[in-house]
C-alpha cells in the first residue's frame, strides 16, 4: 500500500533525455523516473491501456524496444501528462529508429540550425547574445502543426506563403522541430540531389526546400512526378515561396499561349497552402509584448511601426534606408546595388557577376559621378554593397563558386521584393539591356528574352532568345525567337530559325510550317511536303485551294497526294463539276483508308445517287469495314430496304440485324420479330420485348408488367411506373423507379432525370391528390437519378413541401439555387406558403447554410427587403466557407451605392485564396476607375487585374502610362499600347 503514495517523479529533467541513444539509456532513465514503484503500484494508475507486469519487466530491463501506446501508458502511470511526456517520447523515438538509414547529409530536426536552413539573422545590438530572439508564437502555428502530423503519416506537401520576410522559415523551423525532432532533415543544394532522394528515399525525413522558387527556376525545374515520388514514399516535403511567385505559376495562361508553367501548377496543387500574413495580428502583438523583457530586439521590432515586427528583425528597413538613401559619397554602392535589383527584376535570377555589375553600374550615375570617380572606385562601392546591416544582412551577398572564388552576387530578398514596386515602371537602362546579353548566366537566357520582350525591347530580346538556342534544349525557344523577329520584319531571319531547329526533328517543324503557309511561301511548303511532311502537305492543299489552283491540285492527287485529292473535290463540287469531283472521291476511296468510301457514299446521296451510294458502301462493307456496314444498314433502313437488310442479317452482319429489328418494331411486325427471335436474333428479341411490354402498358396489365420489371427489365420498369402513377399509386410507382436493377439501367443512359422527373411531373400535376407526408417516408434513400422528380412531387397536391424538396436538392447539389429559386417564386407563390418558406429558408441560413442564405437572399430583394437581405448575406459571408455569399453581398453592396463595403467584403475572400472572389474584386475596381489598385493587383500577379488594367488605360487613350506598363513589363501592355499607337497614326492620317 505504500507504495501507493509515493509521490510523483519529476518531469525527467534531472535525467539527461538528449544523452538517451541506446535502449539500455532509456531503460535506465525509466527506471529512475519510477522511483521505487512497484509493477503492481504502475498497473493500478495506468491509463487509458493496461500495463502489464511482463511489459513493464521488458521496459526496464531493456528486454524489447517497446511501443509508443507502453511509453504512454507508463509516463501517466508515473505522473507526466501533457508537455512532460514530449522529452520522452523524442528519446523514445530515437531509440526505435536509431536502426533505420540516415540519408547522406543529413541531420536529427531538433540539431538543424535555423540559419544553415535560411531564417534571417535578427538584427544586432550591444550586450544582446544570440542570433535569434525568442519565437512569437503565430497564429497559423496550429494549422501547420496540424498539417505536418498529418503529413508525418503518409507523406505530404507542406507549402508557406508570405512576402520576404514576414517570419515563414522561422514559423516552419519551430513546428518542424516540435512535431518532428527526431526525424531526419535532408536540405538538397539543388534538384538532382532531389532526384537522387526520391531514387533511394529513407524513412522518417523531411525534406526542406526554402524558397522553392531556387528549384523550380533552373532549366528543366522540379518535375512533379519527382515530387509525387517523394510523397509517395512517405516523406514529409516542406517549403515556402512569395506570393507573387505562387500567383505566376499557378495562373493559368490564355487559349493558344504557350504555358511554361504548366509543371510548376501540378506541383504545387500537391501542397497543404498556409498563407503567412505580412503584419502581426493583435493577439500576435500581444504574445511578443509578453515576451518584451527576455529579448530587448523583440521591444525595438514592436516600437518600429513603419515596417513588420520580423522584418525589423530581419533589418529589413535598415536595408532600404542603406539603397535608397545612400550617402553622395556612396552612390556607387547606390548604383551597384540598383543594377543588380533591376537585373533580377527582368529575369537574371543567378547570381550577377561582378563585370556585369562594373559595366552596368554607369547607367545608374550621372556623367559628374562618373567623371569624378576615383580609381578604386568599384572595389569601394562592392564594400558599401555587400557590408551588413546591423549584423544581419547585406544588400548584396557574394555567392562562392568554390572555396576562396566568388561567382557572383545575389540581393537580399527583402530588398528585392521592395524594389518590384518602387522600380516596376522604371524603364531597364539600354545599356544594361546591352550587358545582360553578353553578361549573364545562361540558365536565364530565356527569362530575360521573354521580359525584354514584354518591355518593349524586340531587338534585345531577339539577342537573348538567340543566346538561349546556342545553350538550351528546350524546342520553343527557337519559335518565341522567330515569332519576335517577324515582329520586326525580320521574315528571312525568322524562316531560317526555324529551319534550324526544325532540322533537328523538335517541335519547330510545325511552327515553321505554319509560318511559310502565312507568309505565301509556297515554294518551300512543296519541299517540305516532297520531303514527306504530312503537315506541310496539308497546308500546301489548303493554300492552293484558297488561290483556286486546280490543276495543280488536281496534279498532287494524281500522284497520291490525298490532302491535295480531297480539296480538289471540294473545290470542285462548289463549281458544280460533279462528275469530276466524284471521279477524285472514287481515287481516293480507292485507296482502302477508313470513310473514304463512306466520304464518296455521302456525296453521291446528296447529289440523289442512291443506288451508286448504296453499291459503294456494298463493296466496301464486303472488305470488312465496321463503317462502312454501319452507313450501309443506316442507309438502307432509311430506304425502307427490308428485304437486303433481312439478306446481310443472315449472313451475320450485326448493324444490319439491329436496324431491321427496329424497322419490323417500328412496323408492328410483330411475328416475324417473334420468328427472328427463336433464332437466336438478340436484336430481334430484345426489341420483341419492348413490343409486348408497351401492349401490356396499354392494356393496364400491371401483375405482368411487375413481373418482368422484377427479372431486370428496365423497359418494363418504366412502363410500369408510368401506369401506376396515372392509376394514383405515386408511393409504388417511386419504389419502382428506385430499384437497383433500373437505377443502374438509367445510370448507364442519357436522358434520365429527364424522364423521371418529366413523367412523374406530368402526371402528378394533374392529380395533386396523394399523400404527400407518405411520400416523405418513401424518400429516405435517394439516387441522383431521382432527385428532381422526388423535389417535384414534394411540392405537388396542395401541401408543398419545400423545406424537404430543398434539402434533397442540396444533398445532390442538382441545379440547386436555380432550381430552388423557382420552386419559391413559381410553387410557393402560387399556394400562398411563402411565409413558410422564408422561416425555412432563415433557420437553415442561421445554421450556416450558405445556400439558403443565397436564397433567402434573393426572395427578400424580390419583395423589397433589401435591409435583411444585407443582414442574411453579411452572417453568410462572415462563415460561409465557399464565399458565394460573399459575392453575392458585394454585388449587392456595390449596386446600393455602397463600393468601398464591397471592396472589403472582396478583399477578405480574396485573401483566403477565393479565385472567383478575386475576379469580382478586379472587374469592380475596373468598373470604378480604380486603376491604382488594379495596378497593386498586376504587380501581385493577378492576370485578370493586368488585362483590366491595360483595357481600362488603352479605352483612356491613356498612352503615357500604358509605356509605363510596358517598361514595367506588365501582360498585355505591350500589345494594347501597339494597337491604340498604330490607331492614333491612322486617325492622324
Amino acid at each position: 500500500m505504500a507504495d501507493n503514495h509515493v509521490p510523483a517523479a519529476d518531469d525527467g529533467n534531472r535525467s539527461d533525455l538528449d544523452s538517451v541513444q541506446s535502449l539500455a539509456d532509456f531503460a535506465r532513465a525509466c527506471d529512475r523516473l519510477r522511483a521505487g514503484r512497484s509493477y503492481a503500484a504502475l498497473a493500478k494508475t495506468a491509463r487509458p491501456w493496461p500495463l502489464p507486469p511482463a511489459t513493464l519487466s521488458n521496459l526496464i530491463n531493456a528486454k524489447t524496444t517497446p511501443t509508443r501506446d507502453t511509453v504512454i501508458t507508463f509516463l501517466i502511470a508515473c505522473g507526466l501528462d501533457g508537455e512532460a511526456q514530449r522529452p520522452w517520447l523524442a528519446a523514445w523515438e530515437r531509440v526505435a529508429t536509431a536502426h533505420q538509414p540516415r540519408p547522406a547529409g543529413a541531420v536529427r530536426v531538433r540539431q538543424a540550425r535555423p540559419r544553415l536552413l535560411g531564417v534571417h539573422a535578427a538584427i544586432q545590438i550591444p550586450g544582446v547574445a544570440g542570433e535569434l530572439p525568442p519565437y512569437v508564437p503565430r497564429d497559423l502555428d496550429a494549422d501547420l502543426r496540424a498539417d505536418l502530423t498529418a503529413a508525418a503519416t503518409e507523406g505530404g506537401f507542406v507549402l508557406l506563403m508570405g512576402g520576404s520576410s514576414v517570419g515563414k522559415t522561422r514559423a516552419l523551423h519551430e513546428a518542424v522541430s516540435d512535431v518532428l525532432p527526431e526525424w531526419w532533415l535532408l536540405h538538397p543544394a539543388d534538384t538532382r540531389a532531389i532526384t537522387a532522394h526520391a531514387e533511394a528515399s529513407t524513412p522518417r525525413t523531411v525534406l526542406w526546400l526554402d524558397e522553392l522558387q531556387r528549384y523550380l527556376n533552373p532549366a528543366g525545374g522540379l518535375p512533379v512526378a519527382v515530387m509525387q515520388q517523394v510523397i509517395n514514399d512517405g516523406t514529409v516535403v516542406v517549403a515556402t515561396l512569395w506570393p507573387d511567385e505562387y500567383s505566376m505559376r499557378t495562373a493559368r495562361p490564355r487559349a493558344g499561349q504557350p504555358d511554361p508553367y504548366a509543371n510548376d501548377r501540378e506541383l504545387l496543387g500537391l501542397t497543404r497552402l498556409i498563407e503567412v500574413p505580412e503584419t502581426f495580428s493583435r493577439d500576435e502583438q500581444r504574445r511578443a509584448n509578453s515576451l518584451v523583457g527576455t529579448d530587448p530586439r523583440i521591444r525595438i521590432a514592436l516600437d518600429t511601426t513603419d515596417a513588420g515586427f520580423t522584418q525589423v528583425l530581419a533589418a529589413g528597413p535598415a536595408l532600404i534606408q542603406r539603397w535608397e538613401h545612400a550617402p553622395a559619397a556612396d552612390c556607387y554602392g547606390k548604383a551597384l546595388i540598383t543594377a543588380a535589383l533591376d537585373a533580377h527584376r527582368v529575369g537574371a535570377h543567378q547570381p550577377v557577376t561582378s563585370e556585369f555589375l562594373e559595366a552596368a553600374a554607369p547607367a545608374y550615375l550621372t556623367p559628374a559621378q562618373q567623371a569624378t570617380a576615383p580609381r578604386d572606385w568599384f572595389d569601394y562601392a562592392l564594400t558599401y554593397a555587400t557590408a551588413p546591416v546591423h549584423g544581419a544582412a547585406a544588400c548584396l551577398t557574394p555567392v562562392p563558386a568554390r572555396m576562396g572564388v566568388i561567382a557572383g552576387y545575389v540581393t537580399a530578398d527583402y530588398l528585392r521584393q521592395q524594389a518590384r514596386r518602387t522600380r516596376r515602371t522604371a524603364a531597364l537602362p539600354d545599356l544594361v539591356w546591352q550587358i545582360l546579353v553578353t553578361h549573364h548566366h545562361p540558365d536565364d537566357s530565356r527569362r530575360l528574352a521573354y521580359n525584354a520582350k514584354r518591355r518593349g525591347q524586340p531587338e534585345h530580346a531577339i539577342a537573348l532568345y538567340q543566346r538561349a538556342a546556342a545553350t538550351s534544349s528546350d524546342p520553343h525557344v527557337n519559335v518565341y525567337l522567330a515569332e519576335t523577329m517577324v515582329s520586326q520584319g525580320r521574315v528571312v531571319e525568322a524562316l531560317q530559325a526555324l529551319h534550324d531547329s526544325a532540322a533537328t526533328g523538335d517541335g519547330a517543324a510545325r511552327q515553321l510550317t505554319d509560318m511559310l503557309d502565312r507568309q505565301g511561301r509556297l515554294e518551300e511548303l512543296r519541299d517540305r511536303a516532297a520531303h514527306g511532311d504530312k503537315y506541310a502537305a496539308s497546308k500546301l492543299a489548303a493554300a492552293l485551294a484558297r488561290q483556286g489552283r486546280a490543276d495543280e491540285l488536281r496534279d498532287r492527287a494524281a500522284a497520291g497526294d490525298e490532302h491535295a485529292a480531297g480539296w480538289l473535290a471540294e473545290a470542285l463540287e462548289k463549281q458544280c463539276r460533279v462528275e469530276e469531283a466524284l471521279q477524285v472521291l472514287r481515287v481516293r476511296a480507292a485507296t482502302g483508308k477508313q470513310y473514304r468510301a463512306v466520304e464518296l457514299a455521302d456525296s453521291l446521296v446528296r447529289h440523289g445517287r442512291i443506288g451508286e451510294a448504296l453499291q459503294v458502301l456494298r463493296d466496301r462493307a464486303a472488305t470488312g469495314d465496321e463503317h462502312a456496314a454501319r452507313w450501309l444498314a443506316d442507309m438502307l433502313a432509311e430506304q425502307g430496304r427490308v428485304d437486303e437488310l433481312r439478306d446481310r442479317a443472315a449472313t451475320g452482319d450485326e448493324h444490319a440485324a439491329r436496324r431491321l429489328a427496329d424497322m419490323l418494331a417500328e412496323q408492328g411486325r410483330v411475328d416475324e420479330l417473334r420468328d427472328r427471335a427463336a433464332t437466336g436474333d438478340e436484336h430481334a428479341a430484345r426489341r420483341l420485348a419492348d413490343v409486348v411490354v408497351d401492349a401490356l402498358a396499354e392494356q393496364g396489365r400491371v401483375d405482368e408488367l411487375r413481373d418482368r420489371a422484377a427479372t431486370g427489365d428496365e423497359h418494363a420498369a418504366r412502363q410500369l411506373a408510368c401506369v401506376l402513377a396515372m392509376d394514383g399509386l405515386v408511393d409504388e410507382a417511386l419504389q419502382v423507379l428506385r430499384s437497383p436493377a433500373l437505377l443502374h439501367a438509367l445510370r448507364q443512359q442519357a436522358g434520365t432525370d429527364e424522364f423521371a422527373a418529366g413523367m412523374l411531373h406530368d402526371v402528378l400535376a394533374k392529380r395533386g391528390q396523394f399523400d404527400v407526408d407518405k411520400a416523405v417516408q418513401i424518400l429516405n434513400d435517394h439516387s441522383a437519378a431521382q432527385v428532381e422528380s422526388d423535389a417535384r412531387v414534394l411540392t405537388q397536391g396542395g401541401k408543398g413541401d419545400v423545406d424537404r424538396a430543398l434539402q434533397i436538392l442540396r444533398r445532390y447539389h442538382f441545379t440547386v439555387d436555380e432550381y430552388a429559386a423557382h420552386l419559391l417564386h413559381d410553387v410557393l407563390a402560387e399556394r400562398a406558403h411563402i411565409a413558410k418558406a422564408l422561416q425555412a429558408l432563415r433557420d437553415r441560413a442561421a445554421a450556416g447554410d450558405e445556400d439558403a442564405a443565397l436564397q433567402l437572399s434573393r426572395v427578400l430583394v424580390e419583395d423589397g427587403h433589401v435591409d435583411e437581405a444585407l443582414l442574411v448575406l453579411r452572417d453568410s459571408a462572415a462563415t460561409g466557407k465557399r464565399g458565394s455569399a460573399a459575392i453575392r453581398l458585394a454585388k449587392m453592396l456595390a449596386e446600393q451605392g455602397h463600393v468601398d463595403e464591397a471592396l472589403l467584403v472582396l478583399r477578405d475572400r480574396d485573401a483566403t485564396g477565393h479565385s472567383h472572389a478575386a475576379i469580382s474584386l478586379d472587374d469592380l475596381l475596373a468598373e470604378h476607375g480604380r486603376v491604382d489598385e488594379l495596378r497593386d493587383r498586376a504587380i501581385t500577379g493577378h492576370e485578370h487585374a493586368a488585362r483590366l488594367l491595360v483595357n481600362s488605360l488603352a479605352k483612356q487613350g491613356r498612352i503615357d502610362e500604358l509605356r509605363h506598363e510596358v517598361a514595367a513589363g506588365t501582360l498585355y501592355a505591350a500589345e494594347a499600347l501597339a494597337a491604340l499607337s498604330e490607331q492614333a497614326d491612322q486617325d492622324s492620317v
